[in-house]
């Protein structure tokens, strides 16, 4: 028998009953039923709130304990205890470093008991791109002299080899090192072996390209064509900042080393953007000092403004791993004497590798970075600051060399301390 709900009259005729659905009817029969015995009904209503307040609380606490754990991983490079607590600035502000903690030595030859190989900035550390400071190659001698193996780690856009023909010209001797590494034989390596960007080059470099080590930059790359717009290009290559459109007839220079006026390249660089063409940076420094004593103004500034306009920068060089990790391929190699123990080697966290460089962006932060992040082990970082980037913000070569000045410039470009501080390149 189907129920049925009664109906108002405002006659004294007997109600009519209108059949209902058995969907109203099982409603009703509920809501009678909770009318009826409401003490019946309540110990399960409490269990169905108390489970769903427990279910949303441990969502959120999930959400938060994320959150933090990609903070600590994008901070520190490792996960640190999950902790429930408020990310505010007090919690998560960085530890107080200390000028105690950075060695302070007078010379190269303090280091060589604590490391087993150096690898060495070229630019500002071994010479001022004229010729070596003094005393520097007689150091990279005694070194090797000492069976503390070395490599040249430099954001040079050319060819590795060309940097090797160049050290006799600079006053270096080539058999002392162990090996070069270069960001340009890096992204020249990149090319060779990648298929995805395409293989039409919108190329930016110097107008002497020979002097500055690009004349042979595309041999073993003849699959590439260079191309004298945007529209034609599939990608663009900076390997230097004077250049636009290099190697091809519609080349023209400008004076962006010496300026930086982004204004200079903007319209080609949203032009590229609107295109979404990929860049490779072959050098990603900022800012280099002459020989004379101007700041001037290279290819990672050119790559960092097309990054905030929107594009997509793939870089070679210091401070990235893949730099780091060639040297260390390097080094182990010289050591072992064949492929098979220079892997073990790398594996070995006792086989102990330091950094001399002069940029705390690039050198420190690099070297430092790659300790951190622990796929690969054993860099630490040396800071030269009376030659090179950083040798008018400590106050000049001839100034005292102090562990609170170095803290201090690490505090102000935001980098971690290095182990090591020392005046020059010297003995």
């Amino acid at each position: 028998m189907e129920p049925s709900r009664p109906t108002s009259s405002t006659t004294g005729l007997q109600p009519l009953r209108v059949p209902l659905s058995p969907k109203q009817g099982i409603f009703q029969i509920q809501r009678r039923s909770r009318m009826e015995k409401p003490s019946a009904l309540m110990p399960a209503a409490c269990f169905s709130f108390i489970a769903s307040c427990t279910m949303r609380f441990r969502r959120l606490q999930k959400r938060q304990l994320s959150r933090i754990g990609r903070f600590n991983m994008f901070a520190t490079g490792e996960p640190r205890r999950r902790l429930l607590r408020p990310e505010t600035r007090i919690a998560h502000a960085p530890a107080l470093q200390k000028s105690d903690d950075i060695w302070l030595c007078s010379g190269v030859s303090e280091l060589l008991d604590s490391y087993d190989a150096f690898t060495l900035d070229q630019y500002g550390v071994l010479h001022n791109g004229r010729e070596a400071y003094p005393g520097a190659a007689e150091c990279v001698a005694r070194m090797k002299a000492a069976g503390k193996p070395c490599v040249i780690l430099s954001n040079y856009a050319g060819r590795a080899e060309r940097q090797k023909e160049k050290l006799p010209d600079i006053g270096f001797d080539p058999d002392d090192l162990a090996g070069v590494v270069t960001s340009g034989e890096l992204a020249h390596r990149y090319l060779s072996k990648q298929g995805k960007l395409g293989t039409r080059v919108l190329w930016i470099a110097w107008s002497e390209r020979e002097k500055r080590g690009l004349g042979d930059f595309f041999e073993g790359l003849e699959d590439y064509t260079l191309v004298s717009n945007v529209e034609d290009a599939d990608f663009i290559l900076v390997s230097g900042v004077e250049s636009r459109f290099a190697g091809t007839e519609a080349e023209e220079a400008c004076d962006y080393e010496r300026t930086g006026e982004h204004r200079l390249y903007r319209p080609l660089f949203r032009a590229a953007i609107q295109r979404m063409l990929p860049m490779i940076c072959a050098n990603p420094d900022l800012r280099v000092i002459r020989p004379s004593g101007w700041r001037a103004y290279l290819g990672g500034s050119l790559a960092a403004y097309y990054e905030r306009l929107g594009g997509q920068v793939i870089y070679f060089g210091k401070p990235h791993s893949s730099a780091f990790e060639e040297a260390r391929r390097q080094l182990c190699l010289a050591v072992a004497g064949d492929e098979d123990a220079a892997l073990e080697l790398e594996l070995d966290e006792d086989f102990r590798i330091c950094h001399v460089g002069d940029s705390l962006q690039h050198d420190v932060r690099g070297a430092r970075s790659v300790l951190l992040l622990r796929f690969l082990v054993g860099f630490a970082a040396a800071f030269v600051g009376r030659t090179g980037l950083h040798a008018d913000d400590m106050g000049g070569q001839d100034a005292p060399l102090t562990k609170e000045g170095v803290r201090d410039l690490c505090l102000e470009h935001k980098v971690p301390l290095p182990q090591a501080a020392l005046p020059r390149f010297q003995w």
